[in-house]
């Protein structure tokens, strides 16, 4: 009698939790099926202004599904965290806030996509997280990238000198207009210079930074000829440049 109470309610016990299992599995896959989701972001990680040059569309694409059964779809782009565009299948899209005047609103009827936005004339203050919402009345999904905007260099010098006693090597190098905040450096026989190093960092009225780094050495820590170089890269890009010259001890 007892193996027989402890042999029934195992397959009893198995098909329910069976039944269980096959309700949950049905119910999520229906969800997925039927809910609102984006499927790829492109957001491209750095974006370069080239001077002298009328600057490309900045273009962003957020790809999506919609279950046949989904009401109520509605789009959004935002950019740190403030709405920029809105797109709803009543009234097409449109552009709000900060960049009202930059999104073409006319992209959607080339591309035939939505989530298509192409903003015109970008400049080094649109860098920051782009996020792409999406909602419908049963569900909403949303996924968010940076955008590194990059100004590069007008100018670049590296220049050294004999100080007025003769006795020591001035060395000025200088890097005007970048963004974003750039971090510069002098090497004297690939071995950077610490010692006795002023630097000046500045940022002007339209965002962009400058930077001059000086250095006096003494003359007899010189041999003649002495490679010296400058390099500069800009935080939290792959941007970098270099300079060299070569001391001849005059």
């Amino acid at each position: 009698m007892n193996a027989q109470q402890l042999q029934i309610p195992y397959p009893m016990a198995l098909r329910r939790y069976l039944v269980c299992f096959s309700i949950l599995t049905w119910l999520s896959l229906l969800t997925t099926t039927q809910s609102v989701r984006i499927t790829n972001l492109k957001v491209p990680h750095t974006y370069t202004l080239e001077r002298h040059t009328e600057p490309q569309p900045l273009v962003l694409d957020c790809e999506y599904e919609l279950g046949p059964r989904e009401k109520g779809f509605v789009l959004k782009w935002l950019f740190n965290n403030h709405s920029i565009y809105q797109w709803i299948p009543s009234v097409k899209g449109f552009a709000m806030g900060i960049m009202k005047s930059k999104i073409n609103t006319e992209i959607y009827t080339t591309e035939g996509s939505p989530g298509v936005i192409s903003i015109r004339r970008p400049d080094w203050n649109m860098t920051g997280e782009y996020t792409c919402f999406v909602q419908t009345f049963e569900s909403t999904d949303k996924r968010s990238s940076r955008l590194q905007i990059i100004v590069p260099e007008s100018d670049f010098l590296l220049e050294t000198k004999m100080d007025g006693t003769r006795e020591n090597v001035e060395v000025m190098c200088a890097v005007q207009n970048v963004f974003p905040q750039p971090v510069l450096y002098v090497n004297r026989f690939d071995t950077k210079i610490l010692d006795s190093v002023l630097t000046q960092m500045d940022q002007n009225a339209s965002g962009l930074y400058s930077m001059t780094v000086r250095t006096r050495i003494p003359r007899d820590k010189f041999e003649s000829p002495t490679p010296i170089t400058c390099a500069f890269y800009l935080l939290g890009t792959n941007y970098t440049k270099r300079r060299e010259t070569i001391f001849y001890g005059k």
